[in-house]
């Protein structure tokens, strides 16, 4: 080391300060651009030249070291002017060098061109400091400057590929070892790459002793083309081992996505930019029916169902157009069954090109049979298959709402002394009347009108198009006439009349209630004049009709003088086979009819308004004899109350069943009401908030008839109730009708999902009650255990019920 030292006459002390510098100035580097590459790559610009301007005065002390060792210089004018020239070209090269390394696109050709640009900036730096630092002993040797830039070259371009290294590695996995070593090897070429310049720009005595022994230029070429070496060997050995790494990740990737691949529990497929099968796993054979070598040799249109066609080749082209999608398709299946898949598919790119798509179908066949059957099951009757009362409310809320005042009218149609049939022939023989009827009346209306069935034998029309009354009423004599032509049920005609009221918008109403009233009211005018015809509201139709006024009278005096007395129909627990409480029904004991049964006055007491203190009567008694009997019998029993729409409406409706609970001391969990579907969804806003209130004093709620009004599966868990009553009308026919089966399931099915309990009234036979034990339903009512029953009769049936 001694005899290499002493070929150069240099003043070490600076040589080594130097190289400390030019050490920490690289380690320094290599930490901010680290720190620029972790955050954001958008870095302002100020933040970039304040880190350029301190890489500048580093720079120019290693030079003004270097320098320092080779000539002392005490012209002050000199080295200013070298000191401002050479911190400004370095802290401009490195402003240079940090833009092209925060540029996220430099690749190829740009990587070359940033070496040379870095290069041409040492060099240069270099040059023009020694002219003003060396101006008076400027001695110019080509050949070894034209060397001294070849390396410079050589040492631009392996820091370029370094800090490309550090650019392209995501996670800066640099360790501290590599990053040391390549400080010192990037600070020892830097150091002495200006003694190489000054062999070919200097007088070589400033720099080499006389009479030396050996070439002390190629000494320092050797020792910079060891360090330069050294810079080419870091980024080769660290991107070995980063091959490695992303090899061994490469491998893992491809196992986890194989797992994905073939173990998804949904069908998993890829399509080349020609709709070709690349790869499908064994659901989307499973789902095809085709074998997954013959999918490979398939498109996806030949899976697709011709109606489909176009809508999933427009997804895929839109895929490889760098979207992302979802959809709903029909497939055709390889034995021509049909399927509903729901498809998410996202663009395959490698290296920046789409190359295909991939895709995730889910089979929602059942999912969307099922929606679509609870959504027929809201807006259909289940007898007739006709529109119900919520389609029919629900369109005449959008006709109302219509930006544009579009005149219609609403036909209200009762068919006469239909209750005879039923009573004559039977319910089952009533409900295919029915049938017959929704039949007769689709086969003379056409689309343009809602025809409904609100339940019973009532029906309504919306009859738009702007008839007038003129054409309206022809339109009603058309419907009158179709029924004069007997209905064949059963190899056994059935003639029938029907009456019509009609109420017009905006003429007689400008709201659903009001038209709907008024054209009950004129319905009700035909059958008090006349039958089979039509009526329009007229203003003298409110004032009510001589029966209708008697009506009132005795029912006001059957509240005054106890006329009212009260049955009870015994629920039960087919589980544990106890009595768990009782329903409350109405009887009136008219002095000179004899006993009426609730059909008869219940509708007119309604109308009048009596309805109100006749519930207020019976939810007293009732829970008066629910306090005796819980006394007898058990703490466990309840009642159930009937509660109508106008009842429940009424203001004071929370207060006024609080008050009969306090005064009789029963506890509200005791007591339930029940409620209709048509009730429920008059108002839903106002029910829900008005449910809430009754619950928050601890009642019970049951939805009684469920199932023949509104069907409204897809509503039932916005109502704040406890229970479902299935109505008699589906549990009749449960053992030979698959049609009631199908709906009682659902029904039951739905109710457990929301949490509800369940109770079937209208058990008459062991079958139907071995049906719905079978289906989870073990509350029931019905004359298979007991008729509503007298409080004599009640007492009676628990004494040997216990026994």
């Amino acid at each position: 080391m001694k005899s290499i030292i002493s070929l150069y006459q240099l003043e070490y002390i600076f040589v080594i300060f130097g190289f400390f510098v030019s050490f920490l100035t690289f380690y320094g580097g290599l930490s901010f651009i680290r720190l620029f590459l972790k955050k954001e790559r958008e870095q302002s610009k100020w933040k970039i030249g304040m880190v350029s301007s301190l890489l500048g005065v580093f720079f120019y002390s290693i030079n003004i070291m270097v320098n320092l060792s080779v000539l002392k210089i005490n012209d002050r004018e000199v080295l200013v002017y070298h000191g401002l020239i050479i911190m400004l070209l370095s802290s401009v090269i490195s402003y240079i060098v940090i833009r092209i390394i925060l540029n996220e696109n430099w690749r190829g050709r740009f990587l070359l061109r940033g070496g040379f640009l870095v290069a041409a900036g040492i060099f240069s730096t270099f040059f023009i400091g020694n002219f003003v630092y060396f101006n008076k002993v400027i001695a110019f040797n080509f050949v070894q400057l034209i060397l001294a830039l070849l390396l410079i070259i050589g040492f631009s371009l392996c820091i370029v590929r370094f800090l490309h290294l550090m650019n392209s590695d995501e996670n800066l996995l640099i360790s501290l070892g590599w990053k040391v070593l390549g400080s010192l090897a990037s600070g020892t070429v830097f150091l002495f790459l200006p003694y190489l310049v000054f062999y070919g720009m200097i007088e070589k005595k400033l720099i080499i002793n006389p009479g030396q022994q050996g070439d002390p230029y190629l000494i320092a070429l050797a020792f910079n083309l060891l360090c330069i070496g050294l810079l080419i060997y870091i980024p080769d050995r660290y991107g070995v081992l980063k091959q490695m790494e992303q090899s061994e990740q490469l491998v893992k990737h491809e196992q986890q996505f194989q797992t994905l691949f073939h173990h998804n529990p949904d069908a998993v497929f890829s399509v080349d930019p020609n709709g070709k099968f690349i790869s499908v796993n064994f659901i989307a054979s499973e789902y095809t029916g085709y074998s997954i070598s013959d999918l490979k040799r398939m498109t996806f249109e030949d899976v697709v169902a011709p109606e489909n066609a176009n809508l999933a080749k427009g997804m895929f082209k839109r895929s490889l157009q760098g979207e992302v999608h979802q959809f709903e398709v029909l497939i055709k299946t390889k034995i021509g069954d049909y399927k509903e898949l729901y498809i998410s598919t996202v663009p395959i790119m490698i290296s920046g090109r789409i190359v295909g798509v991939y895709g995730i179908a889910k089979d929602v066949t059942e999912n969307n049979r099922a929606e679509k059957m609870i959504h027929y099951l809201a807006y259909h009757d289940e007898l007739t298959g006709m529109a119900n009362r919520r389609y029919f409310n629900e369109e005449l809320e959008r006709l109302l709402m219509h930006e544009n005042q579009v005149s219609f009218a609403i036909m209200l149609l009762d068919f006469d002394r239909f209750k005879r049939i039923n009573d004559l022939f039977g319910h089952e023989f009533g409900d295919r009347v029915i049938q017959a009827i929704g039949k007769r009346l689709s086969e003379v209306l056409d689309d343009r009108f809602v025809v409904a069935r609100l339940g019973g034998d009532e029906f309504t029309i919306i009859v738009t198009g702007n008839l007038g009354e003129k054409g309206v009423s022809l339109l009603a004599q058309h419907v009158l006439e179709s029924f004069q032509y007997p209905l064949l049920i059963d190899h056994q005609e059935c003639l029938l009349t029907a009456s019509i009221g009609i109420s017009l918008y905006p003429e007689h109403g400008k709201d659903a209630a009001e038209l709907i009233k008024y054209a009950d009211m004129a319905m009700y005018d035909v059958k008090d004049k006349s039958t089979n015809n039509y009526a329009f509201y007229k203003e003298e139709m409110s004032n009510q009709t001589l029966h209708k006024i008697v009506l009132e009278n005795d029912l006001r005096r059957a509240i005054d003088e106890d006329e009212l007395i009260l049955h009870y129909q015994p629920k039960i627990n087919t589980r544990s086979n106890n009595v768990i409480g009782f329903e409350a029904l109405v009887r009136w004991q008219h002095p000179s009819i004899g006993l009426i049964s609730p059909d008869e006055f219940i509708a007119a007491a309604e109308e009048t308004g009596l309805i109100i203190p006749i519930e207020k009567w019976v939810m007293s008694q009732a829970c008066q004899q629910l306090k005796k009997w819980q006394r007898y019998f058990g703490q466990h029993l309840t009642m159930a109350v009937n509660l109508s729409q106008r009842h429940f409406y009424q203001e004071d409706i929370v207060c006024t069943i609080s008050s009969i609970l306090q005064s009789v001391g029963l506890e509200p969990s005791s007591l339930e009401l029940e409620i209709t579907e048509s009730m429920a969804m008059f108002n839903e806003n106002e029910t829900i908030e008005k449910l809430n209130k009754l619950r928050e004093l601890g009642l019970e709620i049951s939805m009684d008839d469920f199932g023949t009004g509104y069907s409204s599966l897809s509503y039932m868990n916005k109502l704040p109730i406890n229970r479902l009553k299935i109505d008699r009308l589906f549990i009749r026919d449960i053992t030979s009708n698959s049609g009631d089966l199908a709906i009682v399931t659902t029904i039951i099915s739905m109710a457990h999902h929301l949490g509800l309990e369940i109770i079937a009234e209208g058990v008459e036979t062991e079958a139907q009650l071995r049906i719905l034990q079978g289906l989870d339903c073990y509350e029931v009512q019905g004359y298979f255990y007991s008729k509503p029953l007298s409080v004599e009769g009640v007492e009676e049936y628990m004494h040997s019920y216990i026994k």
